[in-house]
């Protein structure tokens, strides 16, 4: 709840969609491996933040890089996944049903079918970076230790919230193309009693809106370089910024330029100003994500809520992974808000957990799509059940499992894209309806 004077603001679709046949993105050529160069740095994740690293990749016969917030779901989804593999024409019958955080702790256990999976459920944005340089370093972010632990997979199979991750790694060389396959839609996560008020003023969405930015709400934010889910969340709270000066009284208005005005640049104790690291510019006015420019009713220059905007303030917490650091911070009493998927809600009420949500307006708050590639690092022993998985990922079946822990199905009306290079070598986009 904005501190102010209140008074003052007067899935049946998916099920028709053709799933693909196998092979039809996973193709059998014997230089479908060729293409790409393993470049860059080996992403980092602090070694306490690899609670979704599932499996083997030594022994691994399918390798996932998953975007982190389908952890939410994956246990069961690979516990449906097995069933329908143990069915299949194309397997045996010799699936463990069990297998999945049930199997021995043994090489051998994770070796057994239905447990021969490498899976990792982190923010994309560190899986891509990982999938291009083929390495990802485990460390504790202390500078003695200079060698931390190396993990290196070559990935199958990778899926992301947004396009651009895929479109950089097609750029590369490592996807042809990308086929949406279900949604998501963020919300503003609270503690169950809402104590600190998060939009309930007579507009709830221009509430949040100053909520967000108000000096006593302490906001749990996401890494804005690693993990992907920061580009909707910045588009969101750009949105809401919008409605409030289209919609909002006068009173509103003025208060949302008082503060934003206040972090304009980074605040003492903030994450912008104690990261290192980053380039990124935090200086409100002259980030083109954080101030008007060509809109019809508003001036140019007006200062605009973004994710630099919250970032700047000295009591907002940075996360690395946010859907395990967020809730754990509101449930600690350590922070009073922060952007998670609906899904990730959803799992920590079902769980028993004393959150609660607040989703703007969909007019603000619009569904994320998730999309799938395969990789051309992937193994040729890999394939068949590679191609497997994303058939079973994208059924009725596979749908279901995703839609009841809190996904939506899609529309019919996503697009996917396939990618090549032109003799310049400059990245072609061409959209399709799978």
């Amino acid at each position: 709840m904005y501190k102010r004077n209140k008074s003052s603001t007067a899935i049946a679709l998916i099920m028709g969609l053709a799933v693909l046949p196998l092979g039809v993105m996973a193709d059998d050529s014997d230089d479908d491996n060729k293409g790409f160069v393993l470049t860059g740095n080996c992403a980092q994740l602090p070694a306490g933040r690899t609670t979704e690293f599932h499996g083997n990749p030594a022994t691994s016969n399918l390798n996932l890089a998953m975007a982190g917030n389908q952890w939410v779901v994956f246990d069961g989804f690979m516990q449906a996944f097995n069933e329908y593999r143990a069915t299949s024409d194309d397997d045996d019958d010799d699936i463990d049903l069990t297998a999945i955080g049930n199997q021995p702790r043994t090489l051998a256990g994770l070796q057994k079918k239905g447990a021969d999976y490498f899976i990792e459920l982190i923010p994309p944005g560190q899986e891509r970076n990982q999938i291009k340089s083929g390495c990802m370093l485990l460390g504790n972010e202390d500078d003695r230790n200079f060698l931390p632990t190396s993990i290196q997979v070559d990935f199958d199979v990778f899926t992301s919230t947004n396009f651009n991750l895929m479109r950089n790694l097609a750029a590369s060389g490592f996807v042809k193309e990308a086929i949406p396959y279900i949604r998501n839609q963020l919300t503003l996560m609270t503690d169950a009693a809402n104590s600190s008020g998060i939009g309930t003023g007579v507009d709830a969405t221009i509430d949040a809106t100053l909520d967000l930015l108000d000096s006593t709400i302490r906001v749990s934010e996401v890494d804005h370089i690693n993990e992907g889910v920061h580009r909707g969340i910045n588009a969101m709270y750009q949105r809401m910024d919008e409605y409030t000066r289209l919609n909002g009284t006068a009173a509103d208005v003025a208060a949302l330029d008082v503060l934003l005005s206040a972090v304009a640049t980074p605040q003492p104790g903030s994450p912008a100003a104690t990261r290192t690291g980053v380039t990124t510019n935090f200086d409100l006015a002259t980030n083109p994500a954080c101030n008007y420019r060509g809109h019809a009713s508003i001036a140019d220059g007006t200062l605009r809520l973004c994710e630099f905007a919250v970032l700047n303030k000295s009591n907002t917490h940075e996360t690395r992974v946010h859907h395990v650091e967020t809730p754990s911070r509101i449930l600690a009493g350590d922070s009073d808000v922060g952007p998670v998927w609906v899904s990730e809600l959803q799992l920590a009420v079902n769980n028993g957990d004393a959150v609660s949500g607040f989703q703007p307006i969909d007019a603000v708050n619009r569904p994320v799509v998730y999309s799938v590639a395969f990789l051309a690092t992937m193994s040729k022993k890999h394939k068949e059940l590679a191609n497997q998985w994303v058939e079973f990922l994208r059924s009725p079946e596979g749908v279901q499992v995703y839609v009841d822990g809190g996904f939506s199905a899609l529309t019919g009306t996503e697009q996917a894209e396939r990618y090549s290079l032109d003799p310049a070598g400059n990245l072609v986009i061409e959209a399709f309806t799978p």
